[in-house]
């Protein structure tokens, strides 16, 4: 009687939840329809991205050969074709003078709040030129800036002429006159041969990665495969650049390596902190580090977006919070807790595990619940970013632009909130059976996040 009523509960949850997820995808997707049907005209909705476009003939440059062959493969959709150049140095001058821009503005501020009415002129702002303003030549802020954005000017316009003639990359927007067209276009095979003008959907204008755009087929696939190896090696073997970290991390290891830390590190206050959290701590700083390390190596494949970076980012971390959090403890927990008799039987392996692993429920239990109260009132309160906001208002911040842009929230952080949803979700649906109380506490946890992401997502828009 007891399994059959275990097998009902699996079915009924199962049910459950590909319902949920079937009328989320219908939602989704009438949401996908309502933006793509707005009256809004949107650039990258009439563009598909083109890229490994073959070597022009001599007598043809490269927008003249994808003008050329789109116009005669879409005749009556086609508009016009816009080659990715290379404008890496009038980007830097480009930063500069946006650069001395707001050191104008930020000295013109600090000038005016100088002028009191003892002393009606005020003092002008100076700094040296040298090395972080620390030494060197001390000059007028405002009057260098100036002529500094005057010298840069002729050299950012010879910069994008010489760019846009002699810089074109293998790699090209290409525009329709209607979206339809544009869809279609991007999804149709446009060359016999795969590794020659290759299309997708083009990003939006912002979210362009241009250093990648120029990548060749070969060489993203050689960065794919590198990564993707590099991730599974992190995954499956996290534990041994952990310990790694962990033993170079240790008392003795510093004073081994660092002797100039013997001084601070002999003391009994500081010694018996590091003895008990070094190793700890880091762990912590590894941990905090991985979503960034992950965000940098799926920009290394050649991804074109940001948005598809993050989404290539966020799948990474689920593999990794997954195998190690969920099913490492899970497993693991089990089998050390019964490590002498698996020895002793190890076809009995799989019965040990089944006996075993309802036992867990408790840990992760406890886990939903403090990732529920805990973790979303501390992402609720935003206490950290609120004092570094005040910091920098009261000490930095000089002008409008500079408080607006202290004030700014920042990102939603899609790389590693979707994936812990997803472990919460893994977690619960997993458990649901075996401990239903945990099913209350995952809509708990999903209703408040609802509420919280839509309180921040008002925030940083």
């Amino acid at each position: 009687m007891r399994l059959w009523a275990f097998i009902s509960a699996v079915y009924w949850v199962s049910f459950v939840t590909y319902f949920i997820l079937w009328r989320s995808y219908k939602h989704v997707s009438n949401l996908r329809a309502a933006a793509r049907s707005t009256s809004g005209v949107k650039p990258q909705e009439f563009a598909m991205l083109v890229r490994d476009v073959p070597i022009p003939p001599p007598d043809q440059t490269i927008k003249d050969s994808v003008d050329s062959y789109f116009r005669a493969l879409h005749p009556d959709t086609f508009y016009k074709a816009m080659v990715v150049t290379d404008i890496t140095k009038a980007d830097k001058i480009f930063q500069e003078i946006e650069g001395h821009k707001r050191k104008i503005a930020h000295a013109e501020a600090v000038y005016a709040e100088s002028k009191t009415a003892n002393r009606s002129e005020g003092t002008r702002p100076t700094h040296k030129t040298g090395f972080l303003g620390l030494i060197g030549k001390k000059v007028d802020t405002i009057e260098y800036c100036n002529e500094q954005i005057k010298d840069f000017l002729p050299k950012l316009e010879d910069e994008r002429k010489s760019a846009l003639s002699e810089k074109q990359q293998r790699a090209a927007f290409v525009f329709f006159n209607s979206r339809a067209a544009a869809a279609s276009a991007s999804q149709t095979l446009h060359a016999q041969m795969f590794d020659e003008w290759t299309v997708a959907e083009a990003p939006e204008p912002r979210e362009v990665i241009w250093a990648n755009l120029p990548r060749k087929i070969y060489d993203r696939h050689t960065r794919q495969t590198v990564v993707y190896l590099i991730v599974f090696v992190t995954v499956a073997f996290y534990m041994i650049p952990i310990t790694a970290i962990s033993a170079v991390t240790t008392l003795e290891k510093l004073r081994e390596k660092l002797p100039f830390l013997k001084v601070v590190v002999d003391q009994p206050f500081v010694k018996t902190v590091l003895q008990a959290y070094l190793p700890q701590i880091a762990l912590i700083v590894f941990l905090a580090v991985l979503p960034t390390l992950l965000v940098s190596l799926s920009k290394s494949e050649g991804i074109p977006s940001q948005s598809h970076v993050v989404r290539a980012a966020s799948g990474k971390y689920f593999y990794f919070i997954v195998f190690n959090v969920f099913i490492g403890y899970a497993i693991g927990s089990s089998l050390f807790s019964a490590l002498e008799k698996v020895i002793k039987n190890p076809p009995g392996i799989f019965m040990t595990l089944a006996t075993r692993l309802p036992g867990n429920a408790t840990f992760f239990f406890t886990f939903v619940a403090l990732r529920c109260f805990v973790g979303y009132g501390l992402e609720l309160s935003r206490l950290v970013p609120l004092i570094i906001f005040h910091l920098k208002r009261k000490y930095q911040c000089k002008t409008e632009e500079e408080v607006r842009a202290a004030w700014v929230p920042g990102n939603l952080r899609y790389n590693t909130r979707v994936p812990n949803d997803m472990l919460i979700v893994t977690i619960v649906l997993c458990y649901s059976v075996i401990t239903p109380l945990i099913l209350p506490f995952g809509v708990a946890y999903f209703a408040l996040g609802w509420l919280i992401a839509k309180n921040q997502a008002c925030m940083a828009s």
